[in-house]
């Protein structure tokens, strides 16, 4: 039976990009060959008549020795279908290279991001990265590094690696202050792969309890100045992976430097636990955000 019927135009359709290679980085022990750097992007399906959109990069955690640069993306829709240009990056693992690789490459996919931000319709003045618990440690490094240049490595010099806020879920702080270790307590919570040889370690390449002055310089704590972008953090009460210390510490430094911050104590939540993959809480960071990236200016 033919129906004949009105479809308002209240939605912008998105599509997704993926597999876009950012960088190549050497990769194959001894180096002798390199890895293609991949990112996902969900932007709208036609992008013209001079559209700039707020940009939210991503970074998936893994405790640095595995990731998959995808597995937020269902969740990270609700900010695409709110205006939001979205990528999700990939970067170097612990067992390739260690730190300050993966924030070299996380570094790498913001400049290109801005590079290429007339391509994709970004808002270069309008970039926040989100990440969460390994994830979000090199997010919250990258928000706090600012235009250091000790850590922009590869093409796009000329772009700013500056971003205008901060999301972290869960992340490490500090890898010389950590006041409760409850891994062995909770030891049946704790994934495989957390089972073997230290993360941070691996990361490192040394214990920083053997060099902590050099193990600060990969924690965000030692890099927070009133220049620093604003902060929402979200972090479980029951978090026997990455202790809520560490959140807690980070949002007291931030408030000390007049950081504006938000800091959302989700009650009786674990790591990467599912409540911080509902509506309400990508509403919540939408609200935070709002002031800083002037959402509702977007056209959708």
């Amino acid at each position: 039976m033919k129906k004949d019927i009105i479809v308002p135009l209240t939605d912008t359709p998105l599509t997704l990009l993926s597999g876009i290679t950012f960088a190549r980085v050497p990769y194959w022990f001894p180096f002798y060959d390199y890895k293609d750097l991949k990112m996902d992007l969900v932007l709208p399906f036609r992008r013209g008549g001079g559209e700039k959109r707020p940009l939210l990069v991503w970074v998936c955690g893994g405790a640095w020795m595995t990731m998959e640069r995808s597995a937020h993306l269902p969740w990270l829709m609700n900010f695409a279908r709110s205006g939001y240009v979205i990528a999700s990056v990939e970067y170097r693992l612990s067992n390739c290279s260690h730190f300050p690789s993966q924030l070299e490459d996380v570094k790498k996919g913001i400049r290109f991001l801005k590079a290429h931000a007339g391509e994709f319709g970004i808002d270069p003045e309008k970039v926040i990265i989100g990440g969460e618990s390994a994830g979000a440690h090199l997010a919250c490094m990258a928000g706090v590094t600012g235009d250091r240049k000790e850590f922009d490595k590869g093409e796009y010099l000329e772009q700013s690696g500056r971003v205008q806020a901060v999301i972290d879920y869960y992340g490490p702080a500090s890898f010389t202050w950590n006041p409760k270790d409850t891994r062995v307590k909770a030891d049946g919570e704790i994934p495989d792969f957390l089972r073997g040889p230290s993360p941070v370690n691996m990361l490192l390449g040394y214990d920083p309890a053997d060099d902590p002055e050099k193990a600060d310089t990969a924690a965000p704590l030692s890099y927070i100045s009133p220049s620093a972008p604003p902060f929402f953090i979200a972090h479980g009460t029951e978090d026997v992976v990455v202790s809520i210390d560490n959140s807690e510490a980070l949002c007291s430094v931030l408030e000390m430097n007049n950081v504006p911050v938000e800091f959302c104590a989700v009650q009786g939540a674990g790591h990467a636990d599912p409540r911080f993959y509902q509506t309400e809480m990508a509403d919540r960071i939408m609200g935070f955000l709002d002031g800083i990236c002037n959402r509702r200016e977007v056209t959708h």
